[in-house]
């Protein structure tokens, strides 16, 4: 940051409730603040300012309108250190600015858009690359214009360069090698000296000796948010039969408290596959990486995931032209608004990849990535193709299709996905085919369990479905036939637990000069089956123009017909739409179209939640001692638990407004949702559902509510779908509603030791006899010194009782003085031992042996 504090507030203090302009120069990324702000300029009327804690808020112009502002200034002795400003768009949506290095915000520099719980970065459209009319492709589209190498861009002269050491002329460079590229640095035979590859500071190696050869660097490149540190280095390897590279980044992120992150990947591959004919090995890879994260692409972004390039050729990853410094490999890993590999505090993961082939004329890649930390994800991803005829230059077809799989246990989610990449063509290359399918499951605790989708292609406007179904790129074809006649198609379909829909559109225009032909056709289906409901809708239309010039004044004239007919149900209607090049007109029949979703009965929305029997659950948590899994709910075997403590979960898969424990009079309400209970698909809302626990002990009522020691209760929340618990079809959070009552887990009161044994009767202390009574020694040895006596006119707990009164009580005090007399004051000692004494009359069953002499 440039600016002071003492600047920034006196600034605020000038403002005084009215207006207040924050120049340009106060931030360290005007671009940024120019996405935002008009000119990157803030101007702020009606100023609310805060002069001691820096911050400002007030009505500011953005570049899309007016809104509120507000804005917080973070600072370090002097200096401001960063800046955040916070435009407030309604609706949960916000434009947010982060400047330099500011506390509060987990979003790095830059300028962002917030819409429903993501973020996104805002940039400037880059300008179209310059196109040559005179070059069309085959939908008569210009095409970028030539690139033409000079003679300078050719010129491989070696130059000689002045070093502290003498002069040094540098051998040629390497011409580039199939699967790998190499570094554009002076170097001899051998290792080279400490260079500048690409960054401010580093190292570089190139060896050659035919046929190794290994060219790479490892140097510090320069840092930009979020990072503040980045070391990376890349090695390409070449030996003739196989060719790889390995790369890896150690990346420290912005903020004092971020761990740094580091990741490594290599590979290695040939151009000739090992093994049979049917499964050929070409390539293979691994990596690793801590501290981050991989991005995983979408199906029809595979063909360009660097980590599957990397498994064909090495070199390619990153590299346009002809002779590029591999270092540019780690700028497209790491760089831009949506790096592949970013910082992820507490990730691992780990990828390993194969390329092959199968046949020879079928090649693909794969590649297993785990994730794990924030979130444990495994993926699975491939690209795999084929083209005919696989010898000759001349292809009729080239099928690559791009395959990705991912599993979020935790989460409780699986998407798969499906689509081809930009080399498919059928028939002749301008005929291109796009688009794919996409499949998700959830299941688990996750909020949707249940729930699934299948996509094909883009939904089109009309037939909205919840955010978290998959969006699919457009699926179709594109052809232009000849310089005359193009055909679009296109088709989608749907496929979720409440409804299908379907549907696709041909387009074929042709165009000669002043003259122009058309047909378009189009059908769209929707199908819901609880209840049950169609509506189609089918279309078709013809035209031609011409253009005719009349001396200096072109006139264009044109012709078109067409028809289009909708027909839906229950009850059954439709309409047909007549149309001429002159007039329309709409023919309506039956029953008029729905204006929302009927109502369901109880019967058919008790078709859509899980069995009853599944509905309550009653879980064991802690305390279970019984054999095997706790019993279900229906079962009538009891519970067998501990003494020492017992904790369960009652808890159901519906919201419920109240929970009861006990029942008839005992009943206590423990928790209770003043928002009811709402059914968006039978249109009721504040319903009442009650969730009732009882306990039985030996057959018995238990209460769970005694006054003495009640058992430890916490009522259970949770999300649940708005699909089924709803007020209206289009509510926000993803569809999702959250904190209602669920449950309640309940925990019995802490165990009562007690201060006694209780009553013991005789019995239980009762002993085994030993016959012949008398002594029993442990062995055969005689015993050794006095042998004990009971004499008969001697009471000897008499004896006991006199000796603790008098002998215990000397020897103490004599044992006290001499340990004080090594040093040790035990200090004031209770010379009182009458307690042990009477203690003597009670603690023995009978009168014990005395031991003479």
């Amino acid at each position: 940051m440039t600016a002071r504090v003492d600047d920034i507030r006196k600034l605020l203090e000038r403002a005084a409730g009215g207006a207040v302009e924050i120049p340009e120069s106060v931030f360290a990324d005007p671009d940024a603040a120019a996405l935002v702000f008009p000119g990157g300029t803030v101007r702020i009327d009606g100023a609310m300012c805060g002069s001691q804690t820096l911050s400002v808020g007030g009505q500011a112009t953005i570049t899309a309108s007016s809104a509120p502002v507000d804005i917080a200034f973070t600072v370090d002795g002097e200096w401001v250190t960063g800046t955040v400003a916070t435009v407030d768009l309604g609706q949960g949506r916000a434009l947010v600015l982060v400047d330099g290095a500011p506390d509060g915000t987990s979003l790095p520099a830059g300028a962002w858009a917030l819409a429903e719980g993501r973020a996104l970065r805002l940039a400037r459209r880059t300008p179209a690359p310059r196109t040559d009319p005179e070059r069309l492709d085959g939908l008569g589209r210009a095409l970028p214009a030539v690139k033409y190498r000079g003679a300078a861009a050719r010129d491989r002269t070696p130059q000689a360069l002045v070093t502290e050491n003498g002069i040094l002329t540098p051998r040629p460079g390497p011409r580039r090698r199939k699967g790998m590229r190499v570094l554009e640095a002076p170097s001899t035979r051998g290792w080279s000296p400490i260079g500048t590859p690409g960054g401010e500071n580093g190292l570089s190696v190139d060896f050659y000796s035919p046929p190794l050869r290994i060219a790479g660097a490892l140097t510090a490149l320069p840092a930009s948010p979020p990072y503040k540190t980045v070391v990376g280095g890349v090695l390409l390897v070449d030996t003739g039969a196989f060719n790889g590279s390995a790369m890896g980044a150690y990346v420290v992120p912005d903020g004092s408290s971020a761990d740094p992150s580091l990741f490594a990947y290599g590979s290695l591959g040939s151009e000739t596959g090992f093994g049979p004919p049917l499964f050929q090995v070409r390539g293979i890879s691994a990596g690793f990486g801590w501290n981050s994260r991989v991005r995983v692409p979408a199906a029809d972004a595979l063909g360009s995931f660097p980590f599957l390039v990397a498994l064909d050729n090495p070199g390619e990853i990153g590299a346009d032209d002809e002779e590029v410094d591999p270092l540019k490999v780690l700028g497209e890993l790491i760089g831009g608004s949506s790096p592949w590999v970013r910082p992820q505090e507490g990730d691992l993961w780990f990828a390993a990849g194969l390329a092959f082939d199968c046949f020879e004329s079928f090649r693909g890649h794969a590649m297993a990535l785990v994730q794990t930390g924030s979130d444990l994800t495994v993926s699975l991803l491939g690209v795999a193709g084929m083209q005919l005829p696989t010898m000759g230059n001349k292809k009729i077809a080239r099928v690559e299709i791009g395959i990705e799989a991912t599993l979020r246990p935790t989460a409780g989610e699986l998407s798969i996905g499906a689509a081809f990449t930009e080399k498919t063509f059928l028939i002749d290359p301008n005929c291109k085919l796009r688009g794919g399918v996409g499949m998700k499951f959830w299941f688990g605790n996750h909020a949707n369990a249940g729930d699934f989708s299948f996509m094909l292609g883009a939904i089109p406007a009309g037939r909205e479905l919840p955010a978290r179904y998959p969006r699919q790129q457009p699926a179709g074809l594109t052809w232009g036939v000849g310089s005359t006649v193009n055909i679009t198609g296109n088709a989608y379909a749907a496929f979720t637990p409440k409804s299908l829909m379907a549907g696709g559109s041909l387009d074929v225009v042709f165009q000669s000069g002043m003259l122009r032909a058309w047909l378009t056709a189009r059908v769209d289906a929707l199908l819901e089956w609880n209840p049950f409901y169609f509506d189609v809708g089918m279309g078709i239309r013809v035209g031609v123009s011409a253009t005719i010039k009349v001396w200096f004044v072109k006139i264009r004239i044109s012709v078109e017909v067409g028809v289009s007919v909708r027909v839906w149900g229950p009850a059954v209607g439709g309409e047909a739409t007549v149309h001429l090049w002159f007039i329309s007109f709409t023919i309506g029949f039956g029953a008029d179209r729905r204006n929302q979703t009927p109502a369901l009965d109880w019967g058919g929305f008790q078709g859509m939640l899980p069995p009853p029997e599944n509905m309550v659950r009653t879980t064991a948590i802690a305390g279970y001692t019984g054999e095997g899994a706790p019993p279900t709910r229906g079962a009538i075997k009891p519970w067998l638990v501990s003494n020492g403590g017992f904790t369960f979960t009652a808890d159901t898969q519906a919201p419920v407004s109240k929970v009861y424990l006990n029942q008839g009079g005992d009943t206590a309400e423990v928790a209770t949702d003043d928002c009811g209970v709402d059914i968006l698909p039978m249109h009721l809302r504040g319903k009442g559902s009650e969730l009732r626990v009882w306990l039985t002990y030996n057959g018995d009522p238990y209460t769970l509510t005694p006054k003495d020691r009640p058992w430890g209760r916490a009522v259970l929340r949770g999300n649940v779908p708005n699909g089924l618990w709803g007020q209206q079809p289009d509510a926000p959070n993803d569809g999702i509603i959250p904190d209602r009552i669920l449950g309640i887990r309940l925990t019995s009161p802490p165990v009562d030791h007690g201060t006694d044994t209780g009553f013991i009767d005789e019995e239980a202390i009762s002993f085994d006899p030993i016959n012949p009574d008398g002594n029993h020694p442990l062995s055969g040895e005689l015993a050794t010194g006095p042998v004990p006596k009971r004499p008969e006119d001697v009471n000897v707990i008499q004896v006991i009782q006199d000796s603790i009164d008098t002998t215990a009580c000397g020897n103490r005090t004599a044992l006290a003085q001499a340990i004080k007399g090594l040093g040790t004051d035990l200090g004031a000692l209770d010379t009182d031992l009458s307690g042990y004494a009477r203690a003597a009359g009670t603690a023995f069953t009978a009168e014990p042996m005395l031991v003479a002499g």
